[in-house]
């Protein structure tokens, strides 16, 4: 026989060896692709969840700046009490009890708020609770975060402060 001719079984790759080299590639792909889909759903549930509450927490500031006696109870955290499409906590004076702002890449985030004042022994405390949602662009609720805390006045013209 001649050496010229002879063919050794280590000399290249096989069209079957080929193929399924390129089958695991693609299923590894495939894999890699999944998580990369994974990681941005969950990046922008992330911003949604930190845009909700960051504009709870600068809502319940913006209320607790505001003088003891414009915090008149009242509110809901379910339905707006009235229109007010600004990110203000006032309108014309007035608390408003919610308000909206949209979030550049993250959409509306709409919060709104109730404002509790009759407690036993007094009316010199508020229960400020400030509910912020991000809804989707179908409707329904996709982040929410929700902070509260007690407002008392201790200056004159309070109820249970005497004048001097």
């Amino acid at each position: 026989m001649n050496p010229e001719r002879r063919r050794s079984s280590e000399s290249g790759f096989t069209l079957i060896e080929a193929l399924i080299a390129i089958v695991v590639l693609a299923f590894g792909i495939i894999g890699i692709t999944n998580l990369f889909v994974v990681a941005t759903a969950s990046n922008q549930m992330g911003n949604m969840t930190t845009s909700a509450a960051v504009r709870s927490v600068e809502t319940l500031e913006k209320l607790k700046a505001l003088p003891f006696n414009m915090l008149t109870p009242g509110g809901s955290l379910t339905a707006d009490s009235g229109a007010n499409p600004t990110p203000e906590v006032t309108v014309a004076g007035v608390l408003a009890y919610n308000c909206q702002e949209t979030v550049p890449g993250v959409g509306l985030v709409r919060s709104r708020w109730t404002v509790v004042g009759d407690f036993p022994g007094g009316n010199d405390v508020r229960y400020i609770t400030v509910r912020s949602e991000v809804s989707g662009p179908f409707g329904g609720q996709l982040s929410r975060a929700e902070y509260a805390t007690f407002r008392t006045c201790t200056t004159r013209g309070c109820p249970n402060v005497p004048a001097p």
